[in-house]
């Protein structure tokens, strides 16, 4: 028999799951639509410079989106926020239905993009803070790798068999979902303990843990933490001032400072990776590289090692460190990139097998990029930030990254047509090759750490370097105290 709990636990996974899946069946649909609506036969007279506004402002309002979340999460919670804010995103499919002119795409990409970035910042926060330190890694992977691959797959190979106006009509399903199941759900209790609402997080947390040894030690740990966070803060104060008051704290922690590097660092490597590069226009790219309007099965193998490089990081994150799965992967997949990139450029499109040799090796890039990097880096995102400013520390690290995809998608077609395909892969294999120095030196290993001794790890490693940093001393020291299972002293692995 299921226990309670498991049913709890599972019902949240699926839910923040189905977000996922809209997200990835967000792009999917716009890589068929783009498609169509560049091509001779098009219904609507739309110029170059118009398909490309309407492929890439997803990826600048979505900014706003994470602004918005992390006003309306700090207000009302994680759950109800979801909801909250995936109901615009369901009104968007109605409008691309009907679409017919420029303003009404730019209208639904506008709001799509504020809906879609609000609830990807939440789906991050909430479904590291709803798992326990041994389930969180995979579950992240879920809702970063997994669940987007399918959707945008499903939004793939829908394009090409359907009218993109009929698979914008199919989107409104897994957005359905991801509005109702919330409703559902508990509470998340570090957010709950974030309000100094302690009682409830209790309850809450044995809702969802149970009570055992393991879990009563990381809620000891939880309450401790924020109890002393609580000390620390003004009461009483209007929720703005809190919110300015918590900000202006971190800045002058330089702790908090390696966190913001170490945020735009993913960022770059992110877009650099190119994966949502490839999820907006992957129609069209494969059609470019391989010469061939015929492209269903170069899509389905390139989707489909997508979908297994996905879930590849559920097993592999449990055999491997989390520092030795991002940099081995990270390195094989940046060669293969520069494989491709050599292939495309020596390789003259007149050769019948230049179109399986690149979807191939597109597809091998992309099974080891998802496998490694991106699973990593997703689930690094969700962990490094404190409490509570973690919807304003993965805002100011996913405004960069939407304003610096906006630009990738934007200004791609321009050097596509300037640098051709090999000479984009190879640049970005070279920002990549940077990107993984830097983490080599500076990322932690944090495979099976709570998210309270990872936020102390960061304080404590700042303070060998900066004996005045009291705070950093005060904080680990309590959380010795009501943590001694979990040995706060040893260092995490950066080996």
């Amino acid at each position: 028999m299921i226990r309670v709990q498991t049913l709890r636990q599972l019902t949240i996974i699926i839910g923040l799951t189905l977000c996922s899946i809209s997200e990835g069946f967000i792009f999917g649909q716009m890589s068929g639509m783009v498609n169509a609506l560049r091509g001779a036969n098009s219904e609507i007279a739309l110029s170059e410079d118009d398909i490309s506004w309407i492929a890439s402002t997803i990826n600048a309002t979505c900014v706003f989106g994470f602004a918005i979340a992390g006003l309306i999460t700090e207000k009302v919670g994680r759950r109800r926020a979801i909801s909250l804010l995936n109901l615009p995103m369901l009104v968007t499919w109605i409008m691309i239905y009907y679409a017919t002119d420029f303003t009404t795409f730019i209208i639904s990409r506008f709001i799509v993009g504020v809906s879609f970035g609000g609830v990807l910042l939440l789906t991050y926060v909430a479904m590291a803070e709803y798992t326990a330190p041994g389930q969180r890694a995979i579950c992240v992977n879920l809702v970063s790798a997994v669940g987007p691959s399918i959707g945008t797959t499903l939004g793939h190979v829908l394009s090409i068999s359907l009218h993109w106006r009929t698979v914008a009509m199919i989107g409104i399903i897994p957005t359905g979902l991801s509005v109702l199941l919330p409703c559902f759900w508990v509470e998340s209790p570090s957010w709950l303990a974030s309000k100094g609402r302690f009682d409830e997080c209790e309850t809450a947390f044995r809702k969802l843990h149970g009570r055992h040894e393991a879990s009563e030690s990381e809620l000891a740990l939880l309450l401790n933490l924020e109890k002393v966070k609580q000390e620390d803060f003004s009461p009483n104060k209007q929720f703005m001032l809190s919110i300015i008051e918590k900000i202006t704290a971190a800045l002058k922690q330089r702790y908090f400072l390696k966190l913001i590097m170490l945020s735009v660092v993913i960022s770059v490597y992110r877009v650099a990776g190119g994966k949502i590069l490839y999820c907006t226009m992957a129609i069209t790219m494969l059609q470019e590289m391989t010469g061939s309007s015929n492209i269903l099965l170069f899509t389905l193998l390139v989707d489909g090692f997508i979908i297994i490089g996905s879930i590849l990081p559920c097993f592999l994150l449990k055999k491997m460190k989390m520092r030795t799965l991002l940099l081995s992967f990270g390195l094989i997949s940046n060669v293969a990139l520069i494989i491709l990139s050599i292939c495309l450029y020596f390789i003259p499109k007149t050769n019948s097998y230049l179109a399986w040799i690149c979807s191939s090796i597109l597809a091998f890039y992309f099974i080891t990029v998802y496998s490694g990097p991106y699973a990593v880096l997703e689930i690094l995102i969700s962990e490094v930030f404190p409490l509570e400013l973690k919807p304003y520390c993965i805002f100011s690290g996913g405004s960069f990254n939407g304003f610096a995809q906006f630009l990738c998608i934007k200004l791609a077609p321009n050097m596509f047509a300037l640098m051709g395909y090999h000479g984009v892969f190879l640049l970005n294999s070279t920002i990549v090759f940077l990107c993984l120095g830097y983490l080599w030196v500076f990322m932690p290993e944090t495979k099976g750490r709570t998210l309270q001794e990872i936020e102390l790890y960061f304080k404590q490693s700042t303070s060998t370097e900066n004996k005045n940093c009291a705070q950093s001393e005060t904080l680990l020291s309590r959380g010795h105290a009501v943590n001694k299972e979990f040995k706060l002293n040893d260092t995490l692995d950066t080996a």
